[in-house]
């Protein structure tokens, strides 16, 4: 499963805001930098995420642990640290004999056996500010605070934890992660240190609220949207602040004691005025010139400042974060910065390399972009209802989280050859990614393309007429993804689905049920303003699905690798199957869309588990060579299937009296390691004209187990006649297989499902022995085959056998 951290922080965007909060500056596209009182200078190549410290490379910037390792060396070199004091190694730095060892946010502090002199750090960006922590190991004690705060002789100290007894407020030792109350005038408790970011999201109830002294760290967007909050104070001590922690506050009022904050013709901004932090929407004036010396605008700092008319850029602006202008419908822009340009309300950075916001009263029938820009930064197009169309430049590489949100009436085009329109709908280059589905487009139940893994956050973001969605092979929903949907009613989650995003159904006022696997992890928030109830599945599920199997192979991997145990397959043979992704008679293309298919299997099957394949003689050699290649020689075998019987084939009919008429078949059977055992299987056996069955050990040959005209005996005993479905196999050769590759409580999978044979075979073996193995059914919609065919043999045999499966189309 991955990390929670690795899919927050999941856009090269986020790298970015994450450089520019710790005041590197974009001097050449693409590159950041920063130099330091010592004479230290950090280079950051973004588009190859790696880092030089004085012209020397040091490190990639490839993983979570890396981007904390960043921030760590910014920490240490800005209190005066230098850098011959400073080590790097493989798995962290070490400084003044300390060893720092890195830690994802999410992840649990490990005390045990910890070497003396160790630092554990980790850090992340939220909202716009770096919150760290540390846990510092010395003379078999461990303290909290010291070597970060100062340089020179250490200071080590503890953590003073209070045990506050307040329900309105979830705590996390001296941190507030949520106020839940609904009082009017709200006291923090003396104590607490930190307030998490959003900690107050969306609040109507609060008036007033008193934050302690002891404060030091205000998150971002912290009283976001608190309408009725008319009263708060910055305590002396706060030393950090995220972004813009009052937007939406429409009558507030901010009262600053701090010193490291200057208020100013209710603008706030950091005491050396270089950060412009947040301005009132309290005020009558229209026209406000920024000051000389500001070199950075936050995010949302003027939001819902709707009175402005226009607004003067400094000549020292350097850096405007996410949409700071965004809620000002009148609003125009005065650009004296060389770090922006200006043309058709879009505002592009200096180097005309990107789109990093647009004003909101920009009216556009067919808005061309600029030719040359490589990005379009998160939420830039935010509220603008006045575009018709937009064009994308074919040198658009990557488009930012939440761009068209609110943009009721867009239409795309795209020259890029990085994303596609597809019916209106915006997907990235291979369209396993929903980047935006358009409000005008979603209306009813939503059905999702099979390719669409992930679905990009704000991707169907006020979609008021969209009552339902078929999220098929989706597998993760980011942040803010469903947003405002007011219609939506209940939503079914697969077990394919790992990651459910904050605030990703936020404000679904109407939903009523949402079915989630416990495995799921869902994020802060995800279902703020709205009371879904939520049914958590607590064990695996049956599925079929309705899909191109690459597709769900591809989003299997996440949750289901290394976790089957039974892979039953009944491939085409290379014979009129032009449908499936290759041309018939295509010598090469055959074994190529195996080889694909047979590669993301390999990586779903347990230490212990099996692939089977049935084949005929005509591609035996070429699949057989194909599994040697993937599996091992060792671990692949040939055995036989006798598909013609007499005792079976009273009905048997021949169709091609011309085609040569063999007595075999062929079964690959593939152990995943050489740990994996066949278990025993009922061998059946005729006596005296009988049918008769007794435990066995599996034989090369697999003899009176059906054969191909019983296998249409079936067909007509579920559908009325033999030749509904024209290739099944025998359900006792499929129960055989997966009695003797399975455990009880296995995940058996078929991604060529034909007529459902292994589902309906599952079925009947869990019956016979009590287990609860569950399967994965995938089969194509050619000729209308999964619904007609697969879906319905699977409602007859749970009918007649128990159990019951999901149908993801």
């Amino acid at each position: 499963m991955p990390q929670l951290s690795d899919l927050r922080l999941s856009k090269n965007m986020k790298y970015t805001a994450l450089y520019w909060s710790m005041r590197f500056f974009e001097r050449e596209p693409d590159i950041f930098t920063k130099e330091y009182a010592n004479g230290v200078k950090i280079e950051i190549y973004a588009n190859k995420q790696q880092v030089y410290i004085n012209g020397n490379f040091v490190f990639e910037l490839n993983t979570h642990e890396s981007f904390v390792k960043l921030e760590c060396i910014n920490r240490l070199l800005s209190i005066g640290y230098s850098l011959s004091n400073i080590r790097f190694e493989n798995d962290g730095i070490s400084f003044k004999d300390f060893n720092v060892r890195f830690i994802v946010w999410d992840d649990k502090f490990n005390f045990d056996n910890q070497v003396n002199k160790t630092v554990l750090y980790k850090s992340r960006l939220v909202s716009g500010v770096l919150e760290y922590q540390s846990k510092i190991h010395c003379n078999d004690e461990w303290f909290d605070y010291g070597l970060f705060e100062q340089y020179g002789e250490t200071e080590l100290s503890k953590k003073v934890v209070v045990n506050y007894d307040n329900p309105n407020f979830i705590f996390d030792e001296n941190r507030i992660v949520k106020y839940i109350g609904k009082e009017k005038i709200v006291k923090v408790p003396e104590g607490i240190e930190e307030i998490e970011s959003s900690a107050f999201w969306d609040n109507q109830y609060i008036e007033e609220v008193i934050l302690p002294e002891s404060l030091r760290n205000m998150g971002g967007d912290t009283f976001y949207y608190c309408k009725n909050l008319h009263k708060i104070n910055i305590p002396k001590n706060v030393v950090a602040m995220g972004n813009n922690p009052f937007a939406g506050c429409l009558y507030v009022t901010v009262e600053n004691y701090s010193p490291n904050f200057v208020m100013e013709n209710n603008v706030l901004f950091t005491a050396d005025k270089q950060n412009l932090i947040y301005c009132s929407v309290q005020g009558n004036e229209t026209e406000y010139i920024i000051p000389e010396g500001v070199r950075i605008i936050s995010k949302h700092a003027f939001y819902c400042c709707d009175r402005f008319e226009k607004i003067t850029l400094p000549s020292s602006l350097e850096k405007m974060e996410n949409n700071p202008f965004s809620g000002c419908s009148k609003l125009s822009l005065i650009n004296n910065s060389k770090s922006y340009y200006i043309q058709d309300d879009v505002i592009y950075n200096g180097f005309k390399t990107a789109v990093v916001g647009t004003l909101n009263k920009i009216k556009s029938k067919r808005l061309v972009l600029l030719d040359g820009i490589k990005s379009i930064n998160r939420n830039s197009f935010w509220n603008c209802k006045g575009i018709e169309t937009i064009v994308f430049p074919e040198s658009l590489e990557d488009i930012g989280y939440n761009p068209f949100v609110e943009c009721s009436n867009i239409h795309f085009e795209s020259k890029s050859p990085y994303f596609n329109v597809i019916d209106g709908v915006l997907y990235n280059k291979d369209c396993s990614k929903i980047i935006c589905y358009p409000v005008w487009k979603a209306i009813g139940v939503v059905h999702i393309p099979d390719s669409v893994i992930t679905l990009e956050r704000g991707a169907f973001s006020g979609c008021v007429n969209m009552t339902g969605i078929e999220l098929h092979n989706v597998n993760i929903i980011n942040k803010s993804c469903f947003t405002n949907c007011v219609s939506l009613e209940n939503i079914y989650c697969s077990d394919l689905i790992t990651y459910i995003g904050e605030w990703a159904f936020a404000y679904c006022n109407k939903l009523n049920l949402i079915s989630v696997n416990t495995d799921t992890i869902i994020d802060n928030n995800a279902f703020s303003n709205c009371n879904p109830n939520i049914e958590y599945r607590t064990s695996a599920s049956n599925y079929l699905f309705e899909s191109d199997n690459i597709f769900t192979l591809k989003s299997m991997q996440a949750h289901y690798r290394g976790k089957i145990d039974s892979i039953l397959i009944d491939p085409p043979y290379n014979s009129h199957i032009e449908y499936i992704g290759y041309k018939d008679g295509d010598y090469d293309n055959y074994i190529e869309f195996m080889r694909q298919r047979l590669g993301w299997a390999f990586s779903l099957l347990s230490d212990t588990g099996f692939l089977v394949i049935n084949i005929d003689d005509g591609e035996l050699n070429r699949l057989y060579n194909l599994c040697v290649s993937i599996f091992g020689k060792d671990l692949v075998a040939i055995h036989k299937w006798k598909k013609k019987h007499e005792f079976f084939d009273a009905n048997r009919v021949v169709l091609n009296p011309n085609k040569v008429q063999t007595d075999f078949e062929y079964i690959i059977l593939c152990k995943k390691t050489s740990s994996a055992k066949l278990g025993k299987l009922m061998q059946p056996y005729i006596e005296n004209g009988t049918l008769k069955e007794k435990e066995s050990p599996v034989s090369e040959v697999f003899d009176c187990f059906g054969t191909t005209s019983s296998a249409k005996d079936e067909i007509k005993k579920l559908f009325g006649k033999r030749d509904y479905f024209s290739t099944p196999k025998p359900l006792k050769l499929m129960k055989e297989f997966i009695r003797a590759t399975t455990s009880p409580t296995s995940i058996v999978l078929d991604f060529f499902a034909g007529s459902g044979t292994v589902g309906h075979a599952c079925l009947d073996l869990n019956a016979e022995d009590g287990g609860q193995r569950n399967f994965i059914l995938i089969s194509n919609n050619e000729s209308n085959i999964c619904e007609e065919v697969t879906d319905r043999r699977l409602r007859i045999a749970t009918i007649e056998l128990g159990g019951k499966y999901v149908f993801m189309r």
